[in-house]
């Protein structure tokens, strides 16, 4: 997938994300949770059909056959193509899901589950978990015995699809979040105004500003994260054209450069943030303090640097070779 590509699809998964958050502040019981997407609407589109009728509860009955069916239809295509792995016959455990997941989305009254509200979630959840272990399996098995050029194909495409995750944890998880705890504040705290002879107003307004800053210091790792991918993906590509090329090397200096700082950009923020919550905390009706012990993000940057400083050296290396040739 090409930058431009990539690029496009981030957009419209950012407004998708956005949009879907609105909807869910507005029509909760159709958007109640994301993970139940797009199965909770096709419980609601489906259960509608079947109750228009003996001709639409016929139609229904078949529509939630087939869309239970598709994972095992995806397995007999593979076999087609000769290219089933024993992973595959997951997807048959997929198939055996859905039936569930739809059935449950369709009579949502008959969900038995302890903690209210909770029914939707769970079934999503556990569907989307099963579906993305099989993926990532599968493609661990499928690069496994690759060549360097296979597998730097598959870390390029992998890098597109964390940008992709970036992207929801900024405009579905972060966002969501944002809106819920404004929500939160504003229904546990009503009636609570301040005058001065003169105007009345909220004192919650300093609350709501320190979510909004909150909200802000969240998404920044993961917009710098997201930059971090797209070079990345620009190292990978100098790369596989030539990876002594001074331009390879100087992305690579450039990559484990940004990664550092963001680092010490994110630390930085979060300890700023407990400080003017601990300054501020009088006039704040919900705070979140945050201890950051990164310790895999440092391993990462340190293992960019060290790599940084290889591909430097391999070239010190060849142009020494070079020269005495």
């Amino acid at each position: 997938m090409k930058e431009k590509h990539l690029l496009t699809l981030l957009s419209i998964e950012a407004a998708a994300c956005v949009l879907f958050c609105i909807l869910q502040r507005s029509v909760s019981g159709f958007f109640s949770t994301i993970v139940a997407f797009p199965f909770e609407q096709l419980g609601v589109g489906l259960r509608a059909l079947s109750l228009s009728g003996g001709a639409g509860n016929a139609a229904a009955i078949l529509f939630y056959v087939l869309l239970s069916l598709i994972p095992a239809g995806i397995w007999l295509i593979l076999k087609k193509k000769q290219k089933t792995m024993p992973i595959d016959f997951t997807l048959f455990l997929l198939s055996v899901l859905l039936f569930v997941v739809l059935y449950y989305m369709i009579n949502p009254g008959l969900m038995g589950f302890a903690v209210p509200g909770t029914g939707k979630w769970s079934l999503g959840s556990t569907f989307y978990s099963v579906l993305l272990g099989y993926l990532l399996i599968r493609a661990l098995l499928k690069y496994r015995n690759a060549g360097a050029k296979k597998l730097q194909e598959g870390l390029w495409l992998l890098l597109g699809a964390v940008n992709i995750v970036l992207v929801y944890g900024i405009f579905g998880q972060e966002l969501g979040s944002l809106l819920l705890n404004l929500e939160t504040v504003q229904k546990g705290n009503t009636g609570i105004t301040l005058s001065d002879g003169f105007f009345a107003y909220s004192n919650l307004n300093t609350t709501y500003l320190f979510l909004f800053l909150r909200f802000v210091i969240h998404i920044l790792p993961y917009v710098l994260n997201i930059i971090i991918v797209f070079l990345a993906r620009r190292l990978l590509t100098a790369m596989r054209e030539d990876l002594y090329r001074e331009e390879s090397v100087k992305t690579a200096d450039k990559l484990a450069r940004f990664c550092m700082w963001t680092l010490i950009v994110t630390i930085g923020l979060d300890a700023g943030f407990n400080l003017l919550q601990l300054f501020f905390q009088r006039q704040l009706y919900q705070m979140d303090y945050v201890v950051t012990v990164p310790v895999f993000s440092l391993a990462f940057v340190l293992a960019v640097l060290l790599f940084a400083r290889y591909i430097r050296e391999m070239q010190r290396l060849k142009a020494d070779n070079d020269l005495f040739i």
